[in-house]
C-alpha cells in the first residue's frame, strides 16, 4: 500500500470465549465482532493472561508480563508492600512509543491500567491524546468521586462511559483521517461495577436493558447482557465511521478481550472453556479475538494457530514498517508477526513455541497441543524463593485438541511430556524472576 496503515485496536475487558455470537451460543448479541470476524480471522487459541494490566502490558511490550515489570496490576504511588514494586520498567518501549515516533497519531480513549504516575501514564509512553482513566475499573455513569481525564486533568463526564470512550474515538478519527493514526479503545466493559445485591445499581442503559427484558433474561445477566452488547454497538458505531471516511481499508482492526469472564461474581460465560479470569486454565486465558485488513487478511478465515497478546505488537509493528526488535529493555521480544501466517490464509503456520503464565503461583505452559497447569504457593513476587516450591509441584496435564475442558488429567500416562512442559516452564520462571 501507498500510505501507512491506521490502526484500531479495541480491547474489551473480561469478556468471555463464550461472551461471543461467533464463537459460542450464547446469550448476548456481539454483531459488530461478528462481522469483524466474517471480513477478517476469527482465532480459537489466541491466548492472553489470566488478569487485566498483565496482558495490557504483554501486547504493549512485546514479552512476558514478568519481564516487563507488570506481574500483577500496577502498585499504588507509595504503596508500602510486601511484594517486588509492580510497574512497567523504564527501559522498556511501549507500542505507542514506537507508533508516534514513526509518525502516527496517538489516542487512548478507555481503561489504562499501566501505572498511575509519572513516567508511566499514557502521555508520557506514547499518546498523545487520552480520555479515561488510570486504575482497573470504573462506574459507568457519572458519581461525585470519578477518576477520569482528559489528558493530566481531571474531566466531568454525563453520558455513559462506553458512549463517552466511543465519541472521543470517533472524534479522534474524523480529525486525524489524513494521517497514520492508532486508535486504542480499551473500553471498561464488561468488567464490574455491575449489578449485584451489595451494590443493586444497574450498569446497563434502559434501552439495553430493556432488550433483554424483552427476551426474558434475569437479573444480573441481563445487566451483564445490556453492558455488554452497548459496548459492541459503540465498536460498530467506530467501524461505521471507518467506512464513512473511506479509510477501512487502510485500517487493521483487532478487537480482543483482555482476559477469560468472571463467572463467580458475574455471569459471565467462558462456553466450553475450563476455569474464569485469575486462572491458567483455558477460560482465563483463551478469548474471542477477530481481526480485519481488507484486500490482505482473507475473509472468513479461521485460525487455529497458537497466537498470543505479544504478538500484536509485532503484528502492529510489521504492518507499520517498523523493525520488530529483537530486545526491549533487558529482556527479549517474544511477540511474532502474525502478517505471513494471515496473507497465505494459514499456510505459513507460525513458529512452534513453548508460552508460558504465572499470576501469584497459578501456572501454565502450552506447547502444540498440550497444556500444562498447577497452582503452588503465592509467591507474593519473591520469584527465587519460590523456585523450589515449584520443582516440588504437582502438576496438571491436558491435551486440548482432545480435551478443550480440561476434564482428563494426563500428567501420569506422558511423563516425557509433562517433564519436558515442567521443566521449561522453571527454565522460563528462572529466567524472568525478579525482572
Amino acid at each position: 500500500m501507498g500510505t501507512k496503515p491506521n490502526f484500531l485496536i479495541i480491547v474489551s475487558d473480561d469478556q468471555g470465549y463464550g461472551d461471543a455470537g461467533c464463537y459460542w451460543d450464547t446469550e448476548v448479541d456481539t454483531p459488530t465482532m461478528d462481522a469483524i470476524a466474517k471480513n477478517g480471522v476469527r482465532f480459537t487459541q489466541l491466548r492472553v493472561n489470566p488478569l487485566c494490566a498483565p496482558t495490557r502490558a504483554s501486547l504493549f511490550s512485546g514479552q512476558y508480563s514478568l519481564e516487563c515489570g507488570m506481574w500483577r496490576g500496577p502498585s499504588l504511588p507509595g504503596q508500602k508492600t510486601d511484594t517486588l514494586p509492580r510497574r512497567i520498567h523504564d527501559d522498556v518501549k511501549l507500542l505507542p512509543e514506537f507508533l508516534k515516533e514513526a509518525g502516527y497519531k496517538t489516542g487512548l480513549f478507555g481503561k489504562w491500567h499501566l501505572g498511575y504516575d509519572a513516567p508511566n501514564v499514557p502521555n508520557e509512553r506514547g499518546f498523545e491524546e487520552f480520555v479515561g482513566f488510570l486504575g482497573g475499573a470504573h462506574p459507568y455513569w457519572p458519581f461525585d468521586g470519578s477518576r477520569l481525564l482528559h489528558n493530566d486533568q481531571p474531566m466531568v463526564h454525563e453520558d455513559h462511559l462506553t458512549d463517552v470512550f466511543t465519541g472521543y474515538a470517533i472524534d479522534f478519527i474524523r480529525k486525524h483521517r489524513d494521517k497514520p493514526f492508532f486508535c486504542y479503545v480499551p473500553y471498561n466493559a464488561v468488567h464490574g461495577p455491575l449489578w449485584r445485591e451489595q451494590a443493586p445499581k444497574t450498569s446497563g442503559k434502559a434501552e439495553w436493558l430493556k432488550k433483554y427484558e424483552d427476551r426474558g433474561i434475569e437479573f444480573p445477566k441481563r445487566d451483564y447482557c445490556a453492558v455488554l452488547d452497548h459496548m459492541d454497538d459503540g465498536v460498530g458505531k467506530i467501524m461505521a465511521t471507518l467506512h464513512e471516511l473511506d479509510i477501512v481499508d487502510n485500517t487493521l482492526v483487532i478487537y480482543l478481550s483482555d482476559n477469560g469472564a468472571m463467572i463467580d461474581k458475574f455471569p459471565g460465560n467462558n462456553g466450553p472453556l475450563r476455569g474464569q479470569k485469575g486462572m491458567t486454565y483455558e477460560g482465563g486465558i483463551r478469548v474471542p479475538a477477530v481481526m480485519q485488513w481488507p484486500g490482505v487478511i482473507p475473509k472468513g478465515m479461521v485460525s487455529d494457530a497458537g497466537a498470543v497478546h505479544f504478538d500484536l505488537f509485532a503484528t502492529v509493528l510489521d504492518a507499520a514498517g517498523i523493525e520488530i526488535p529483537k530486545m526491549n529493555g533487558q529482556h527479549p521480544v517474544h511477540g511474532v508477526s502474525l502478517l505471513a501466517h494471515l496473507r497465505s490464509h494459514g499456510q505459513e503456520d507460525l513458529p512452534g513455541r513453548y508460552v508460558f503464565w504465572d499470576l501469584f503461583g497459578k501456572m501454565g505452559a502450552v506447547k502444540d497441543d498440550w497444556k500444562l497447569v498447577g497452582t503452588g504457593p503465592n509467591h507474593r513476587g519473591q520469584f527465587a524463593e519460590a523456585i523450589p516450591a515449584i520443582e516440588e509441584l504437582q502438576f496438571e496435564l491436558y491435551k486440548l485438541n482432545q480435551d478443550i475442558g480440561e476434564a482428563n488429567d494426563l500428567a501420569s500416562q506422558y511423563p516425557e511430556i509433562y517433564n519436558d512442559l515442567k521443566r521449561q516452564l522453571i527454565d522460563w520462571f528462572q529466567r524472568a524472576k525478579g525482572s
